[in-house]
């Protein structure tokens, strides 16, 4: 049995990866892999791992585990995704580090699944953008909620990776960076589910429609069908030529700053986040994709 665990990071996914894996929830079933509804497993299994983080768990606690979640007969893998697992919104940030408790939360997970072959999937996003988006989900006093004594320019997301997998070494971790989603969407979809490859998902392209106009996502779609690409890298390019000519202006651009930032706060962070995006390329344990 192999369990995919989809972590997130928040404000990265919003959801669409879960939701386009539901929607294709019949034509997995006959590969054999499950996806359960997320009102089924996302608390339960946050509440669980925490109660039974001091418990010893074997293979039928698993099974037991796995039948409460599963409906389907013949199943060789599972997907769940939550970008809660790690921590809510408010407590990202925290100890100077993105996801303070990333390791035990990740810890306690696998521990569900002893006798399955686990596997973390996340993507990272630039602080610059990352940090602001965060504070205007919390909301009134985002900044002291989520920040607090914490400098923006110490966090580093290979940090919080090397935690995870010294924590489940065991487990391989999938990285990829939220800025790059838009070209490796399709490749993000079929490493987290492990479909086959000439496998079409309905709905793909319904992740770009906030990013590109409607009739881009029309021409996108009906070029991709026509023609259909032979590797991901003919794929990559197909989609940058759509993406640079249909892109949304709203989307081109975001804005990225707060309050008591100075007018190259953000440039800093990228250039700091594009130096630890190299490193986290080069780590043991992790396998990073990129286009």
């Amino acid at each position: 049995m192999d369990i995919a665990i989809h972590l997130g990071a928040h404000l990265t996914d919003e959801d669409r990866l879960i939701r386009c894996l539901m929607r294709n929830r019949a034509v997995l079933g006959r590969h054999g892999i499950s996806v359960p509804g997320t009102s089924r497993y996302r608390t339960m299994l946050r509440r669980t791992a925490h109660e039974m983080r001091d418990t010893a768990t074997d293979a039928e606690t698993q099974e037991a585990l796995l039948d409460s979640l599963i409906t389907e007969d013949t199943v060789d893998r599972v997907v769940f995704s939550s970008d809660c697992f790690l921590s809510n919104h408010r407590w990202a940030i925290g100890k100077g580090r993105i996801y303070p408790d990333a390791g035990t939360k990740v810890a306690n997970m696998r521990r569900l699944f002893p006798a399955a072959e686990v596997e973390f999937f996340i993507a990272i996003r630039n602080p610059a953008t990352f940090l602001p988006a965060l504070v205007e989900h919390v909301g009134p006093g985002g900044v002291e909620q989520v920040l607090g004594v914490n400098d923006p320019l110490s966090l580093r997301w290979s940090e919080t990776l090397s935690r995870l997998h010294e924590a489940a070494p065991d487990c391989p971790l999938t990285v990829w960076c939220d800025e790059d989603t838009p070209l490796l969407w399709p490749e993000i979809l079929r490493t987290v589910a492990g479909h086959p490859d000439d496998l079409v998902l309905k709905g793909v392209f319904d992740w770009y429609r906030d990013f590109v106009t409607d009739e881009g996502v029309r021409l996108m779609e009906a070029w991709l069908a026509e023609r259909p690409p032979m590797t991901d890298l003919q794929r990559r390019k197909v989609l940058s030529a759509f993406l640079d000519k249909f892109a949304r202006p709203d989307q081109v651009e975001v804005e990225a700053a707060l309050p008591g930032w100075q007018d190259d706060h953000a440039d800093i962070l990228s250039e700091l986040y594009a130096q630890d995006v190299d490193l986290i390329a080069q780590m043991p344990g992790v396998r990073f994709l990129e286009p």
